[in-house]
């Protein structure tokens, strides 16, 4: 199996955490961020990042790839529990994909592109209000629960991925969240975090 994919990008960084929570041997093919590599030309018709290939099978969406993982290789327990709560999960990585990752948007891209002495205080100070405010619904869908979903789940992968993002440019959960916090803090000492985390973040240039 082949990942092709940009180290920070939180969409490969989901996968990755997938494949380490259930031990998925593959091989990682890094892009930078302005790269276009010929198998994302050739596989993906969005020419972006990640990529997966196992045999003969291409996958070219991060969600699709979780799905694919579950049934495939995990025996169910990235979409684990009853219906209702498989459909929560499938919400929650929903709900990372659009919700949490354009509220970190423009945070993340302002920081990671200046210094921070030139970053606009605007689009900071807007940023981290989305940020806080996503923060707060976070915490209240977690609740007392140890996962977001039935175990470590695929809303868990995309969620922890996501959160490591913002903590990577100085805006990891608050602790005014409490079960947020508490939940980042127990997942990063679990081996995939190790295994998943990216090897570089893009930072600005001096």
């Amino acid at each position: 199996m082949e990942l092709i994919e940009r180290t920070d990008c939180p969409f490969c960084w989901k996968v990755r955490l997938a494949l380490a929570v259930y031990s998925i041997p593959y091989v990682s093919t890094p892009t930078t961020l302005s790269e276009k590599h010929p198998k994302v030309l050739q596989h993906n018709p969005k020419a972006s990042v990640p990529v997966l290939i196992d045999a003969d099978n291409v996958l070219w969406e991060s969600t699709v790839m979780l799905e694919y993982l579950n049934d495939q290789y995990a025996d169910g327990a990235l979409y684990a529990g009853t219906a209702a709560e498989r459909a929560r999960t499938r919400s929650l990585v929903a709900y990372s994909d659009g919700v949490v990752g354009p509220a970190l948007r423009d945070l993340v891209f302002e920081r990671r592109s200046k210094p921070a002495d030139q970053c606009d205080p605007q689009v900071i100070a807007k940023g981290l209000e989305n940020w806080s405010r996503v923060q707060h619904e976070l915490d209240a869908m977690l609740g007392d629960r140890d996962y977001f979903g039935k175990g470590f789940s695929a809303a868990d992968c995309a969620l922890l991925a996501r959160l490591g993002v913002a903590e990577a440019y100085a805006a990891g959960p608050s602790s005014a969240v409490v079960h947020l916090r508490a939940w980042f803090d127990r997942l990063r000492q679990h081996e995939a975090w190790s295994l998943a985390y990216p090897s570089s973040f893009i930072r600005p240039s001096t």
